[in-house]
């Protein structure tokens, strides 16, 4: 087993935990510019010519970098807890990260050669979310995590409306060359928007020392099972952010096809929810500390509940708009909720893995939901498909509810 000691270190001060807001204000631009607005664009025109499987070829790597980042995030984790290296092992999976964000601008790279490029950039995107969130629970005492769950969310969320805007302020005059540009843009967007995170936030823990010679796997095979209100906390998040994948993957086709949205439309709707989003997570954090992490999950699912038959009883783009503010509301308000919920639940020493654990969950959520969503559109068209999809957010909730979450007090101890 592992033995875990750590430094007698007081909760973070504000201005720590600003700096490690900032890193979800930095990654943001990753998954907006590079993998929603426009690195699809340009991967299938320009990069693949057009061609038939361009689109294809985009989702699969997507899939299989994020399917990689599954597999590696549990055991990063667990490394950079048995080494005090959370901090490094984030440092370098951001620096993999804007590396290849500035490498796909490059105009000599082949296909493979870009999508070679986009597993790894993006797969250290993902860990980089894992390894940022495992600090949480050092940041804030019990009670108080819910906030600083938010604050970071939030932050995040203003982060990809800035990086957008310079992607949009960029691409004014069109052509290849504006698009390239836009990747060295953002990766120096993330670079510069970390360094606060990077040279401000501390690493809390020692290193620790093993006793077992078992493998690796089975170590954490172990964890979930000496975890069972944790992992059961997860199967309920995995069960909701499902659903929430699938909204989020075809949001914009939704918008389009049923509702009759143009481009620049779909970009404004797109503003209207990252706005709803930043106030629902700031508006979560406060109470969650106060009423505890059940009530405010459970009801950030009623409200995605609410949402999905909104979005299937919507017919005009007025009111879609009121349908992309309430799921700007849940959405902030599940994730950040969510993270600080799993935090409570983590014992001091296992961040790093658990949170790997946690990534795991939601990156197969990402890879689950829209595959099933686009099995449900060929099935029963796109209003069929976005109503069943709230049966996801319902039995989430019914997971949820039997789990033990203490308010201002974490159900498990810290592993000696």
């Amino acid at each position: 087993m592992m033995k875990k000691e750590m430094n007698q270190h007081k909760p973070a001060g504000k201005w720590e935990i600003f700096s490690w807001c900032w890193y979800d204000f930095a990654n943001s631009a990753f998954v907006t510019v590079v993998v929603t607005v426009v690195g699809g664009v340009f991967f299938t025109k320009t990069i693949c010519g057009g061609a038939s499987w361009a689109e294809f070829a985009w989702g699969t790597a997507l899939s299989v970098s994020a399917a990689l980042a599954m597999g590696v995030g549990p055991f990063l984790g667990r490394w950079a807890d048995r080494k005090a290296s959370k901090k490094m092992a984030l440092l370098v999976a951001t620096m993999v990260c804007v590396v290849g964000t500035v490498l796909l601008g490059v105009p000599t790279w082949s296909v493979v050669g870009v999508i070679g490029i986009l597993v790894v950039a993006n797969g250290a995107f993902l860990l980089g979310e894992n390894l940022v969130a495992s600090f949480l629970p050092e940041l804030a005492k019990p009670g108080k995590r819910g906030r600083v769950s938010a604050y970071g969310w939030a932050f995040g969320y203003l982060g990809g409306l800035c990086s957008l805007g310079l992607a949009l302020f960029l691409l004014r005059d069109g052509g290849e060359a504006a698009a390239r540009k836009v990747f060295w843009a953002t990766g120096l967007f993330i670079f510069l928007a970390s360094l606060p995170t990077m040279l401000f936030l501390r690493e809390r823990a020692v290193p620790g020392e093993i006793k077992s010679e078992e493998p690796e796997w089975r170590m954490i095979w172990k964890t979930i099972q000496g975890h069972p209100e944790l992992m059961g906390l997860l199967l309920g998040l995995t069960v909701a952010l499902t659903g929430l994948s699938a909204v989020v993957g075809f949001a914009s086709i939704y918008a389009t096809k049923e509702i009759g949205f143009t481009l620049e439309g779909t970009v404004k709707l797109f503003v209207c929810l990252q706005l709803a989003a930043a106030v629902g997570a700031l508006v979560t954090g406060g109470w969650q500390d106060r009423a505890g992490s059940r009530v405010v999950l459970l009801s950030s699912l009623g409200v995605w509940v609410g949402v999905s038959l909104g979005a299937f009883a919507s017919r005009s783009v007025e009111s879609f708009y009121w349908v992309a503010a309430g799921a700007g509301l849940g959405m902030g308000w599940l994730q950040s909720a969510g993270r600080a919920a799993v935090a409570e639940l983590t014992p001091i020493g296992q961040e790093g893995e658990l949170f790997g654990i946690w990534g795991f969950a939601g990156k197969l959520a990402g890879i689950v939901g829209p595959l099933f969503f686009g099995g449900m559109v060929a099935l029963f068209g796109m209003r069929g498909a976005i109503l069943l999809n709230g049966a996801w957010f319902l039995l989430g909730g019914m997971l949820l509810a039997r789990v033990k979450l203490r308010n201002g007090k974490s159900v498990v101890e810290p592993r000696g």
